[in-house]
């Protein structure tokens, strides 16, 4: 079985009652009985009901959807774009320069439409896990968030890696430059990371040789949080990246995918998880 099949069944086995789930279990494979038992229960079980398609597009970054309508000719962009929410339909009429409105469809010829630019993200994802079942992780607080608040979490997770920069920096006029490209409240946040040792150093930066370019220092800073986002993650459910991937743009989100790799220091992963949780409780 996939993972996901595991999770369901494992579900629907502790919808029984104690004598009869341990005859069930009895029927089954030690490797199996191994894989049940150790298979983590679901906050809600799928029995009880998902969101519709419709919701579950709307968490979705539109960037996603224009690989997808740029094939289609723009009767049909019209009527994939008329089931999505009225943000994404804003951005996509603009991105492809439409303007003409459609005539609203059923609430089935609705679902139907959504059902499928839902499968089209999933099928090559067929483990993914719905929101609603992740299992427990701190960090599926992120998917509350919405995709502004994502990018100020990670403007934010790049000040540690800041401030480990400024204590080594040697040009004065380098310092007072950076400092003026922040925002206030993240030069509040880089003052307070000063006050202590920042526990976790990647590859420095390498702000002494920095050449004044200041959209060059923006997208470095902002890598470096993705960066650490990454890492944090890097010990959750695979499903919980694809969501919150979904909720970023393509760009960042391909980022994220190519620095998401699981930290060796289980101690150093789990303090990068702390810096994330305390920047949400703070969003």
């Amino acid at each position: 079985m996939k993972e996901i099949d595991w999770y369901i069944f494992k579900d629907f086995l502790d919808c029984a009652d104690e004598e009869k789930k341990s005859k069930l279990i009895q029927h089954l494979a030690d490797e199996e009985k191994e894989e049940v038992l150790s298979t983590p229960q679901l906050p809600l079980h799928p029995s009880k009901g998902l969101p519709n398609f419709s919701e579950r597009l709307a968490s979705i970054h539109y960037s996603w959807l224009t690989p997808l309508l740029e094939k289609m000719y723009d009767e049909d962009r019209y009527l994939f774009i008329s089931v999505l929410s009225e943000k994404q339909q804003e951005k996509l009429y603009k991105y492809f320069d439409l303007t003409k409105d459609v005539d609203t469809l059923s609430d089935i010829g609705k679902e139907y439409i959504s059902s499928k630019l839902y499968h089209y993200f999933v099928k090559k994802h067929q483990n993914i896990i719905p929101i609603e079942c992740l299992p427990d992780d701190p960090l599926n607080d992120l998917l509350d968030l919405t995709r502004n608040e994502l990018l100020h979490l990670v403007d934010h997770l790049s000040m540690h890696d800041l401030s480990i920069e400024m204590k080594t920096m040697i040009d004065a006029s380098h310092f007072m430059k950076i400092e003026s490209l922040l925002t206030f409240e993240q030069k509040q946040y880089l003052r307070k990371l000063g006050k202590s040792i920042e526990p976790i150093a990647f590859k420095p930066i390498g702000l002494n040789h920095w050449d004044g370019d200041e959209k060059l220092l923006k997208k470095i800073l902002h890598q470096r949080g993705l960066n650490r986002l990454s890492k944090a993650l890097s010990a959750s459910h695979i499903s919980l990246l694809w969501h919150l991937s979904h909720k970023l743009d393509m760009g960042r989100a391909s980022i994220v995918k190519t620095l998401f790799k699981e930290l060796k220091n289980k101690k150093a992963q789990q303090i990068l998880v702390s810096q994330v949780c305390e920047l949400i409780e703070s969003a």
